[in-house]
């Protein structure tokens, strides 16, 4: 860029994030010395409205070609503050952002005199740096209007019709052999004569029979190559063993000698190795579970339809998409054996059990028993698995295990009236649509709720009979109950092969394992990497109703990219200088997007990047020997210049 570096510096107080610990008078005065930084203003959130268009104004004013902001995190404001020099005439990327809140306010908070020292030197490290920026151009590709779900629960559902209803051609891949995710194994809702399997149902009644969804069951993901706009995804599609001329007459299930237990009723009862995993079920076909399977046939001899071939093999599937949703949903947690007496006693279950035995097609055909015994003093314990009750616990709540306790409480008060119900609590948090109304309901039904601050123990007796002993917070006192059955509320935990999806994807998480939507408020559904959406229970514990929605909130953030004709991405990737490129091909064998290629130029071989496949990592450029393999806004000359400010006065 001609001419010499004009830089602004502006610099947030984030309300009492970053000022609370920062004196930032005292930066601002010593900002102002810093070569070639001709504005320096502050501004108590430089990410409003007003604090945007100071910075416009001292791009006007002033002749800035280059910005440095202090505030929070890039990952929170730096597309903000790009789109702010745009609108200003400034090329985005003379962009330079500080951390000053979570790298100098929030960790030294403690202490005032380090935090605003640190402060100083990473903005004159960041002023050293943006005197050396280029002005970059964004990368242009064209739009592939294929959609890839990744969830067949309400979620992915939702999105799959939203989107196929605008005319996207949706692929709808679930690991399981059938489709809804776990709201199908629900038993009666709250507020509704509904049960799970009804919204499921209904949701697969819009998606089913339209030509734009193709739904693939038994499906995993196996790699993504490409970038937002053109995906390349491959698939493998597991053998079902049973095919479309099934007509469920369940002659196989009755010769199969194979029993195991049923994971679709959470142990409950058991299975064969050819089964139906839940009545109503889509598709309504049995399928054959390989790994119990011992091929002994005798299900291939009476079926009348010939529907069964146990020959089959894995299918290998390449689809090409412009956009990636994931809904992969969650799993219930599972208490350890021991934990509150789970797995000593067949009387101690978690609430996902009970919703089982409370469905007219569960293994009781709604019957409250245990053992063929109906249960009449009934403690449940609230956040089992959540909120750190336990050592082996989540720190976040669950938000559906309240509201979901309470409604299964009153299920058993209808179907039990004399049943004696305790709801055992740390607090309660009946925080969606008209829930508040089932605790005040819970209280006119008699059920008794008690609050504790550590954890209650479960005493399962050698007579195998039950106490749950507490301290009760509201009395200040012990509490000992006998439970004839005692249901542990158990929380949300992300699913257990979501490492696998989001190291494909590549995609980032929170530290539970939920993945991380770019921004909650500014890019909610949002992954940070272009053109992966998220939906559901995989970014954190919702109930249907918000699991829908967010389903139809991707749905509406894909759609508004699909129907570009092209799109643009960052022009942060790395790029080769053929002169000083050795050809050692280093990087080709490093790169994790296979990025790069070999190009045979005259009588020598160098590096060339694919800017379509590039993400910018930085890992061909650490490891290139000669410095041929640069990267755009991370140049050696620029990380030089900021290493040089931090070690010189």
């Amino acid at each position: 860029m001609s001419g010499e570096p004009r830089i602004g510096v502006y610099i947030c107080h984030c309300g009492v994030n970053i000022a609370g610990s920062v004196n930032i008078k005292e930066v601002v005065e010593y900002v102002k010395n810093l070569p070639n930084v001709v504005e320096v203003r502050d501004y108590i959130f430089m990410c409003s409205a007003p604090g945007q268009e100071i910075i416009k104004e001292g791009i006007k004013k002033c002749g800035l070609n280059r910005v440095v902001v202090a505030a929070c995190s890039p990952t929170m404001h730096e597309h903000t503050f790009r789109n702010v020099l745009a609108e200003a005439g400034l090329n985005p990327y003379l962009l330079e952002m500080v951390n000053i809140r979570e790298q100098c306010s929030w960790v030294h908070s403690d202490n005032r005199q380090a935090a605003t020292t640190k402060a100083k030197l990473l903005i004159k490290m960041a002023v050293a740096k943006a005197s050396l920026l280029e002005p970059l151009k964004e990368i242009t590709f064209k739009v592939n209007k294929n959609v890839l779900i990744i969830g067949g629960g309400v979620a992915g559902l939702s999105s799959a019709r939203d989107l196929a209803r605008k005319g996207f051609n949706v692929y709808l891949i679930e690991k399981k052999p059938v489709i809804g995710g776990n709201v199908a194994r629900l038993g009666r809702l709250a507020h509704v004569e509904l049960k799970g399997i009804d919204i499921v149902k209904e949701l697969l009644h819009q998606v089913v029979d339209n030509p734009n969804i193709h739904i693939l069951t038994n499906t995993e993901l196996v790699s993504v190559g490409g970038s937002v706009g053109d995906f390349k995804v491959k698939l493998v599609k597991n053998p079902r063993y049973v095919n479309e001329n099934c007509n469920l007459c369940s002659e196989c299930v009755k010769v199969c000698p194979v029993e195991v237990s049923n994971e679709y009723e959470f142990g409950l009862s058991k299975r064969k190795a050819i089964y139906l995993p839940y009545r109503n079920a889509y598709p309504p076909i049995y399928v054959i579970d390989s790994e119990n399977c011992t091929r002994c046939f005798e299900c291939v001899k009476v079926c009348p339809t010939q529907a069964i071939n146990l020959a089959e093999k894995p299918e290998e599937i390449e689809v090409e998409v412009g956009a990636i949703v994931i809904a992969a949903g969650h799993e219930p947690y599972e208490p350890l054996i021991g934990e509150f007496g789970y797995g000593v006693s067949s009387r101690v279950i978690t609430l996902f059990q009970l919703e089982r035995i409370l469905d007219e097609d569960g293994p009781t055909k709604g019957r409250l028993e245990v053992n063929g015994v109906q249960p009449k003093d009934i403690v449940f314990i609230t956040c089992v698995g959540s909120l750190n009750t336990t050592p082996n616990a989540y720190p976040y709540c669950s938000r559906m295990c309240c509201s979901s306790t309470i409604k299964n409480a009153l299920i058993i008060k209808e179907k039990v009236p004399n049943a004696n119900i305790y709801i055992l609590h740390k607090d309660i948090r009946t925080y969606s649509r008209g829930d508040e109304q089932l605790y005040l309901k819970a209280g006119e039904s008699l059920i008794r709720f008690a609050r504790y601050r550590e954890a209650p123990n479960v005493i399962v007796n050698p007579d195998e009979s039950i106490n749950v002993r507490f301290f009760e917070e509201t009395i200040q006192e012990p509490v000992s109950i006998p439970a004839d059955l005692v249901v542990l509320s158990v929380g949300m935990k992300p699913p257990r092969d979501i490492d696998k999806v989001r190291t494909i994807v590549k995609v980032g998480c929170g530290p539970e394992g939920f993945l991380r939507e770019a921004h909650l408020k500014l890019r909610p559904v949002e992954a940070a990497t272009d053109g992966v959406y998220l939906a559901g229970t995989v970014t954190g514990p919702k109930n249907i109703i918000e699991s829908i929605e967010a389903g139809g909130a991707a749905a509406s953030k894909v759609s508004t990219l699909l129907t570009r004709e092209e799109v643009r991405i960052e022009p942060l990737i790395a790029v080769v200088n053929d002169e000083k490129c050795s050809g050692c091909l280093i990087c080709v064998g490093i790169c994790p997007y296979n990025a790069i290629k070999l190009r045979i130029q005259g009588d020598a071989r160098v590096a060339e990047v694919d800017p379509a496949l590039c993400k910018g990592c930085g890992a061909c450029v650490a490891s290139c020997p000669t410095g041929a393999m640069q990267q755009f806004g991370f140049k050696d000359n620029q990380l030089e210049s900021q290493v040089l400010a931090a070690f010189t006065e």
